[in-house]
Order: C-alpha cells, then sequence, then structure tokens
C-alpha cells in the first residue's frame, strides 16, 4: 500500500475531529488536575497517563459512532473509520515525530507495504499532540502521516474549525424607491418650466 493519502484521510477524519480534539484537550485537563502532575519524575509516565485518558475519552466519544470501529490489542487500541483510515493517538514532538519503542509491530505502523491486522487497504496515520516549549500546555493536535522514520505530511486539526467559519452578512436594507435617492441634473429646471 503506499503512503497514506491526505486527500483520502483528510474528510474521513473531519467527520470525527471534534471529538478527537475534545478527548485529548479533556485528557490533558485530567493530567494537569491529578495528584500525578509533578510528583513523577519522567516524561514518559506523563504520556502513558495522558494516553489513558485519550483512550478512555476517546473511546467513550466514538463507541456508538456507526463508521468508527475499535480495535484493541498488542498493548494499545487503534481506532478504523469507514474502513479506510486506521490511527492511533501518540505524543509528538515539534516535527509531527511520535517515539516508539522500536517493535516490529511499532516499526511496521509506518511501512506501508506491511500489511497489518488484516487490514490490506486502510490508510495508517496518527493523531497526536505537541506541546509547547515548557510543556505546560497543547500547542497543536495533529494528522500524521509517516513513511518509515519521516513525516510524509501533516495538518492540524484544530485549524479544521478555523477554514469553514462564516462571514456575518448585512441585513438587506428595505428597497427605497430611485427618485428619492436621485436627483437628476436639469430635472428641477424642466418642472419648473412645466409649472410656468
Amino acid at each position: 500500500m503506499p503512503i497514506p493519502s491526505e486527500a483520502t484521510v483528510r474528510p474521513i477524519l473531519g467527520e470525527i475531529g471534534a471529538p478527537i480534539v475534545a478527548a485529548i484537550y479533556e485528557a490533558w485537563e485530567d493530567w494537569l488536575g491529578s495528584d500525578r502532575n509533578g510528583v513523577w519524575r519522567y516524561k514518559r509516565s506523563r504520556a502513558n497517563f495522558v494516553w489513558e485518558q485519550i483512550i478512555e475519552r476517546s473511546n467513550n466519544a466514538l463507541l456508538d459512532h456507526a463508521a468508527v470501529h475499535v480495535i484493541e490489542g498488542h498493548e494499545t487500541m487503534k481506532f478504523l473509520v469507514r474502513d479506510t483510515v486506521l490511527f492511533r493517538f501518540k505524543k509528538a514532538d515539534e516535527t509531527g515525530r511520535s517515539s516508539n519503542v522500536a517493535t516490529q509491530l511499532a516499526l511496521a505502523f509506518h511501512d506501508h507495504d506491511e500489511e497489518l491486522f488484516d487490514l490490506p487497504e486502510v490508510q495508517r496515520v496518527e493523531v497526536v499532540y505537541k506541546l509547547n516549549r515548557l510543556e505546560t500546555q497543547i500547542e497543536d493536535i495533529c494528522v500524521v502521516a509517516r513513511n518509515g522514520d519521516q513525516v510524509a505530511w501533516e495538518y492540524s486539526l484544530l485549524d479544521a474549525d478555523e477554514a469553514t467559519v462564516p462571514l456575518p452578512m448585512p441585513e438587506p436594507k428595505p428597497e427605497r424607491p430611485a427618485a428619492s435617492i436621485v436627483k437628476l441634473k436639469g430635472a428641477a429646471d424642466d418642472r419648473k418650466k412645466r409649472q410656468d
């Protein structure tokens, strides 16, 4: 299978973009409000906590969605949308790359010549969250397609809503007859001559 097509992935994930974004933001808020924030020593502990919360929240939000199937196993959870796009959640660096222990399955996820889960025709991508430089808040939530170790393309789920915001239109004013608006030059002289 070739590298995932953004033109295919974008509209399909766009159908569930709002609950995905909400799950990630809420999971981060769960972390900030937890008694583990500032106590656990390693970033991987925070990443695991946030991932668990994302999975819990997105699973609850998408459980009854007719187009979404949850695939559990191999110590992870993936979501198949419209039998076409398979995605998993990850934390990414500023370039959009996630870090994975280099297991055979993790490497195969980004090798599109490899068939996974008996799903030969699916587009495999990651939905990632990126933190700001100080790692105090989420800076972006993106869909990322990789080709091995390289990012093939990515787009922000946060920009999706901004692209379709309708502009406010002015209310139409009631029509007035043109004669009350426009005064033709010489028309007053003609009227005066007729009255004389």
